[in-house]
């Protein structure tokens, strides 16, 4: 056994797991991440990062490289059956993952982080903080930071009455191609949605066609989907709006998965962050900002507490949980919302959206939200 008990584990090295690592590194705790893959890395979906995650990686120092190497749109198009129904000004900054976590990678081992690969949780002992590996080893940690996504393993033993993965009834394409479009995209029909955006300075471009489906998809975002079938799924849209598909090298499709709603978030000396914690269908845009929430938070609050954890891990659900859960929740609603099949109620939403400030009202509501006014609030 390797004794690292001066150091926090982390599991998993993706958004959430590299963040926390960035944010703990620079209070001068020391962290250690087990990462499964042999690499960083993360297929090359898009991703759009909104203000209420930027704030934090601006004070984690990631933010500016980040934008540099990403795409920054002024303006978010809504349209319906080829038609405009609403432009918002944005403030998102729209990527790649893989982008985003060589970012935070890059950060990471800057800050002196060490990361090892190819270590995939076996099982663990919450009680003495040891972790053990499908590669024999096993390491103790001072505690157990899980992020290691949807489809953990931890969340499963640990958590067991939190359910398993279960298929949202969505499933997505998704694809990186070359377009000219400066503005994030939506198009809006009968049981779908599409959403491009430019994700850098040189026309690549992420498209994603989401479509309401009872027939599920596996879950995995490396299932090479055919760009035929592609097509004759939202063969109802103009084909200008699929400009940038036939230079896309690659499509994928997957199913989107769900779990529940969790009642918490923390046992004994294990934390669950990002998707392990409460993975949610994208079309609020909030997955990644969430995990980034979620590490800042019990970073920032681990530096504060002196890493006592059993006053950590009380304030960190109590500033999480009820958001997390939430915003969830909303993103349901808003596929629902999405993929409307009925022509009045369609004619609704668009009239809502087009002449009343609902639509920005309750986008300013979760990007004007401030992870250091409620860690400060929580504190006092």
């Amino acid at each position: 056994m390797k004794n690292y008990s001066s150091h926090i584990g982390i599991v998993g090295g993706g958004i959430a797991g590299l963040t926390v690592g960035c944010a703990l590194r620079l209070q001068g705790i020391n962290t250690i991440v087990f990462e499964r893959a042999d690499e960083v890395s993360e297929y090359g979906a898009g991703i759009s990062i909104s203000p209420n995650a930027l704030r934090p990686l601006q004070k984690l120092g990631i933010k500016d490289d980040f934008v540099d190497r990403s795409f920054v749109p002024e303006k978010a198009v809504m349209h319906y059956q080829g038609k405009e129904i609403k432009r918002l000004d944005t403030e998102v900054v729209t990527s790649s993952r893989q982008k985003l976590i060589e970012v935070i990678h890059q950060r990471y081992a800057g800050l002196g982080g060490e990361i090892l690969f190819e270590h995939e949780c076996e099982s663990l002992d919450e009680s003495s903080c040891e972790i053990t590996f499908t590669n024999n080893e096993i390491y103790k940690v001072s505690h157990i930071l899980v992020c290691d996504g949807i489809k953990s393993s931890i969340r499963q033993n640990y958590f067991p009455a939190s359910g398993v993965p279960a298929y949202s009834g969505y499933s997505a394409w998704r694809g990186i191609g070359l377009s000219e479009i400066k503005d994030i995209q939506f198009h809006f029909g009968p049981g779908t949605h599409i959403v491009n955006y430019p994700i850098d300075h040189e026309g690549r471009t992420s498209f994603v066609g989401v479509v309401k489906t009872n027939e599920a998809t596996e879950d995995s975002w490396k299932i090479k989907g055919s760009k035929e079938v592609f097509l004759e799924d939202f063969k109802f849209y103009d084909e200008e709006i699929f400009s940038m598909v036939s230079s896309s090298e690659v499509i994928y499709k997957w199913g989107v998965y769900i779990r529940p709603s969790l009642n918490s978030m923390c046992s004994k000396n294990i934390t669950l962050l990002g998707d392990a914690a409460h993975p949610m269908v994208p079309f609020l845009g909030q997955g990644g900002c969430m995990a980034i929430e979620d590490a800042y938070t019990f970073a920032i609050l681990s530096g504060e507490l002196d890493c006592d954890f059993n006053k950590v891990q009380p304030l960190y659900e109590k500033i999480r949980l009820h958001r997390n859960n939430r915003i969830q929740s909303a993103s349901m609603l808003q596929g629902k919302l999405n993929h409307i099949k009925n022509p009045i109620a369609a004619f609704t939403r668009n009239l809502l959206m087009s002449h009343t400030p609902l639509l920005a009202m309750r986008t300013n509501k979760i990007w004007n939200y401030n992870v250091d006014e409620e860690i400060s609030k929580a504190l006092s």
